[in-house]
């Protein structure tokens, strides 16, 4: 299913639709529909439920906010005790304190994720070249 909407372009703007349609032999809806797809942000319900708030800010950020976030880490520290703890588990049951910190640890590794991720795919939708995973 498609919807209609009208709107006012300027000259100059149509012009280079126009043109792009052209050369890519598509009509002029169908390369302002693939424009509007590839510009918009994806959406934060492909963002688990539980993470949209921590992820949400990123949307009002600027660049060079964004890149910042796109860089964070897990601290080192919290990584090595993540780790024990996952190995503890394993070979035997956690305390309950164990395992609330377990969760939390867990928690904030998946908060950075989505959010470096998200970061990374608002900077790239908004024209900003990515390192690939060599350059990481």
């Amino acid at each position: 299913m498609s919807q209609t909407i009208t709107i006012q372009l300027p000259d100059t703007l149509f012009g280079q639709l126009k043109r792009a349609a052209e050369l890519f032999r598509q009509p002029t809806e169908t390369l302002i529909a693939q424009s509007l797809a590839h510009s918009l942000p994806p959406l934060l319900e492909e963002i688990p439920f539980q993470y949209q708030p921590d992820v949400f800010p990123l949307l009002q950020m600027t660049d060079a906010e964004l890149q910042s976030e796109m860089s964070r880490t897990f601290p080192s520290e919290r990584w090595v005790e993540y780790e024990a703890l996952l190995a503890r588990k394993k070979t035997g049951a956690l305390t309950s304190a164990e395992e609330e910190l377990l969760a939390t640890l867990r928690r904030e590794a998946d908060v950075l994720t989505f959010r470096r991720g998200y970061a990374a795919v608002l900077l790239k939708r908004r024209g900003y070249r990515l390192p690939t995973l060599q350059e990481l």
